[in-house]
């Protein structure tokens, strides 16, 4: 279900490309510009920028990729792929994943958000599909000797993937989680700002009814597995939830790095799969292959592209809520895609009447 609002994770991983693209740690294309303190509104205005006044975000949401991780790391490994075609560096023997190395090469250059947005929106890209197109493209640079570096969860994923804990989690809590150090001190983590979607305790209440009505709640999320309890915690909402049927990024991305055949965040539904099975391992290997070995129905509460996707593959009865990133606009894609009306809902709250309805 949804209960956080996406916009703060959209803001750190704005910051976290800027980062990449301006700290004298990395490319350090104007240092000056990087700091680990800014105001709201210029917060709103680096998202802006990156993101193509969210365009892009939008463009990925569309495709059905809904790792905030993924999509910083795209955003950037499409400008930083600009960068160097723009300067025609030869990288023969250029380890393009040391950045400040890097950075040191390139001239003035011009960091061009249009350019990710035009190469994402060439095709009617799904989420594998970009992926693969992203490799082709660092293939097309000078004498790259490893256009694999570019692949996710490698070494570029992995910078991307550090700063935006660090930046989300704050420099005390980011080595707890990441096994590496604080490399910016000063970060006070976006964690402790979270906006609630709806009130939490109306959510508690909503989803406390459901259970004395005989429901099993769970929860299968994009987000990392503290980034999803501390704010939980501090609620009250883990009270309502077993925690083995709370499925987060941080199992997903455990999977994956094991699992080289494909990736398993959505819209692959074994984080569904894997809250539903409450972290049985006897059905993880049916987890991996997206198979549903359950007899009960299903009801799946998303607001994207990717949670309707999980849901068809393994039967589950679809509920939107317009509480995503385009609000009222994704009425037209869920109506594309047939999703009924009247499983339309404004916010989480009206899930409890819906089911009733929709019971078998």
């Amino acid at each position: 279900m949804c209960f956080l609002s996406e916009e703060r994770c959209f803001d750190v991983s704005a910051l976290t490309v800027e980062e990449l693209l301006y700290s004298p740690r990395y490319l350090n294309l104007d240092g000056s510009k990087f700091r680990t303190d800014y105001t709201n509104e210029e917060i709103s205005g680096i998202r802006s920028t990156i993101f193509a006044d969210d365009r892009v975000l939008k463009r990925f949401k569309e495709a059905g990729l809904n790792s905030n991780w993924d999509m910083l790391f795209i955003t950037f490994a499409l400008m930083y792929i600009d960068i160097l075609k723009q300067e025609n560096l030869n990288l023969a023997g250029v380890d393009v994943t040391d950045l400040n190395a890097v950075g040191d090469m390139l001239g003035e250059v011009t960091v061009d958000p249009e350019a990710v947005v035009e190469f994402i929106s060439r095709e009617n890209f799904t989420k594998d599909e970009i992926y693969r197109a992203l490799i082709e493209y660092a293939g097309t640079l000078q004498n790259l000797e490893d256009p694999d570096v570019f692949k996710m969860y490698g070494p570029i994923w992995n910078q991307g993937h550090f700063k935006y804990q660090e930046w989300y989690l704050g420099s005390e809590l980011v080595e707890a989680d990441t096994g590496k150090p604080a490399e910016e001190l000063q970060k006070t983590g976006f964690i402790y700002d979270e906006e609630w979607i709806v009130e939490p305790e109306a959510i508690k209440e909503m989803l406390q009814g459901l259970k004395a009505q005989g429901y099993i709640v769970g929860v299968a999320t994009g987000r990392p597995r503290q980034e999803t309890l501390l704010p939980f915690d501090e609620v009250g909402l883990m009270d309502v939830f077993e925690e083995r049927r709370v499925s987060t990024a941080s199992e997903v991305m455990a999977e994956d790095r094991s699992t080289a055949a494909y990736a398993l965040t959505k819209p692959h539904p074994f984080s569904y799969l894997w809250s539903l099975y409450v972290q049985n391992e006897a059905l993880f290997e049916a987890a991996v292959d997206g198979r549903n070995e359950s007899d009960e129905q299903i009801f799946i509460v998303g607001d994207s592209v990717a949670d309707f996707y999980c849901a068809d593959k393994i039967g589950a009865v679809f509920i939107a809520t317009l509480t995503g990133l385009t609000g009222d606009d994704i009425i037209t894609t869920f109506d594309e895609l047939n999703v009924p009306k009247e499983q339309m809902l404004k916010n989480v709250l009206g899930v409890p009447e819906l089911v009733e309805t929709l019971v078998k």
